[in-house]
């Protein structure tokens, strides 16, 4: 293969010949080596514009000169960029004559320490020489280009692997801007600002993820308006009980010098809590009569509790909200050094308790009476005025609990037996076919008598078996007895209080001597008063 020679005389004819076609065209012959330069004079004002119409007007002659001495530093070794990491803008000069304006496409690198923005002018991409970039970056239409101008949205993750995003409500906040000083941005809260909510079956709180740890955490739970937990410990278990809470939680972050920003973030949202049934009950064995509570928590609305049980009694359930209460009392005939099964259920939930009825010994009283009084007391009217006016009064059962605490013992200095409840009685040598069903607590004649604990009076009068009487119903079906009093100092419906005096110590009806007979009972089955005296109704 052979090589033509051209001599340099002919290679410089060549280059003036290309000239001289270029200028007698018409053609600028000093734009092939050098972009022409923006001039100040001839520009009026300068738009930036974000894709999201945010616009910047620049008319102040200070800034058109900065940024027209940017636009003349940029430089052309661009081939191409990767979009995709570019925020869009425009950059319109409007120019004093048409000649002069510009509209032109500017991307800025989101990646704010790479320092780049590029512009399109002429179908050619250039990029500004970086020392100007500091400055062009404080201008606000540029402001969602800082990652940390605002707290970040966390995640909050409930039980059943959901999860909901949260951005803060309010916030007070300080961020490094490119020329390394901090810039302050608040919110405040807003008043009509929905509310995210997430379920929870109570055992811990909600699960956050932060994009950045906080140095400090506050969370408050707030029912009705008021603050009824609050925690800095987002790993503790949950302490509450059912239902719907506001919380309000504020996450803290100190100025370190490591970071781009600090402040605090106030991020508002709902918990339902939404546990699962739980039950228990009061002991797993007990002596024949003797009281069982049970007591179920956490119970929905749309749930109901049931209760299955070979003790001889239909409990009935009590309460309000989600904490619901049975009372379930075990008579003295029922046959001891047997278990009894319980079961207990609501929702999907249930259990089932095994209580073991203790032997005890119950003792036999020899009771002698007047037969003239025996037989005045113990009759066919007597009878009928029970069934009259007693027996209706014993299934009553109150939806309210009055009583509070442990109950009191109703005469001062009174001399009782512990084992005087549920003994045999022979009266006159002859077997009754009951049980005492009480306490027989012995004091001289006049002594005032008290409600054992609050509640209202069922019955306030004379009745020919129990003399002057006196029924208070506590609330659940939960009763207490008065007999044989001299004297009433209550009347029926009242409202007493624990301590009130309702009485005084007597001998009427069928009576042996001054004293006061207490019974307490759950509807019609009677309980042992001595247990209520020392731990009152074991609802723990």
């Amino acid at each position: 293969m052979q090589f033509k020679i051209i001599s340099k005389k002919r290679i410089l004819l060549l280059i003036i010949a290309a000239v001289f076609t270029i200028s007698t065209s018409g053609c600028d012959s000093t734009a092939l080596f050098s972009r022409k330069k923006f001039n100040s004079s001839k520009i009026l004002s300068m738009r930036i514009i974000s894709e999201d119409e945010q616009v910047s007007e620049i008319t102040n002659q200070n800034d058109l000169d900065f940024y027209i001495n940017a636009l003349n530093t940029v430089s052309s070794d661009i081939i191409s960029i990767q979009t995709e990491n570019m925020a869009k803008y425009r950059l319109v000069i409007n120019g004093k004559k048409d000649r002069h304006s510009k509209d032109m496409p500017m991307y800025i690198n989101k990646s704010l320490d790479k320092k780049e923005i590029f512009i399109e002018t002429d179908g050619e991409l250039v990029i500004i020489d970086p020392s100007y970039f500091p400055q062009i970056l404080l201008d606000p239409v540029f402001e969602s280009l800082y990652e940390n101008r605002a707290p970040s949205a966390i995640a909050l993750y409930d039980d059943y692997g959901s999860s909901i995003r949260l951005k803060p409500g309010s916030y007070e906040w300080y961020y490094r801007k490119t020329d390394s000083k901090f810039y302050s941005s608040v919110k405040n809260e807003g008043k009509d600002d929905k509310r995210e909510k997430i379920t929870m079956t109570g055992e811990s709180l909600p699960e956050i993820g932060f994009p950045y740890e906080p140095d400090a955490v506050k969370l408050d739970f707030m029912l009705d308006n008021e603050t009824v937990y609050t925690t800095s410990d987002i790993n503790a278990s949950c302490p509450l009980g059912d239902g719907l809470y506001h919380c309000v939680l504020k996450l803290s972050y100190d100025e370190n010098g490591e970071r781009d920003f600090y402040g605090s973030a106030v991020y508002m949202f709902d918990i339902q809590i939404d546990k699962p049934p739980e039950f228990n009950i009061s002991s797993d064995w007990i002596y024949p009569g003797e009281l069982l509570v049970i007591t179920a928590s956490n119970v929905n609305d749309d749930e109901t509790v049931t209760v299955k049980t070979d003790i001889n009694f239909k409990p009935n359930v009590f309460g309000e909200g989600s904490e619901k209460v049975i009372l379930l009392p075990v008579s003295y005939y029922h046959q001891a050094g047997k278990t009894y099964t319980i079961e207990v259920s609501a929702g999907n939930e249930s259990k089932t308790f095994e209580v073991e009825l203790r032997d005890k010994e119950f003792i036999i009283q020899y009771l002698t009476i007047d037969p003239k009084i025996a037989a005045e007391t113990r009759n066919d009217e007597s009878a009928r005025e029970v069934a009259e006016k007693v027996d209706p009064l014993r299934p009553v059962r109150d939806p309210v609990k009055y009583w509070e605490g442990t109950f009191i013992q109703p005469v001062e200095g009174g001399r009782v037996s512990p084992k005087d409840f549920g003994k045999r009685r022979y009266v006159n040598n002859a077997p009754t076919s009951y049980r005492h069903n009480g306490l027989d607590i012995g004091q001289d004649e006049g002594t005032p008598i008290k409600a054992v604990n609050n509640g209202r009076v069922l019955l306030a009068e004379y009745l020919i078996g129990t003399g002057y009487t006196v029924i208070i119903e506590h609330g659940y079906g939960l009763k207490s007895w008065y007999y044989h009093m001299v004297e009433l100092n209550t009347e029926k419906d009242a409202i007493v209080k624990k301590g009130d005096i309702i009485g005084y110590v007597g001998s009427t009806g069928f009576s042996t001597g001054p004293h006061l007979h207490l019974s307490i009972s759950v509807n019609d089955v009677y309980v042992n008063p001595m247990p209520f005296f020392e731990t009152g109704v074991p609802l723990q």
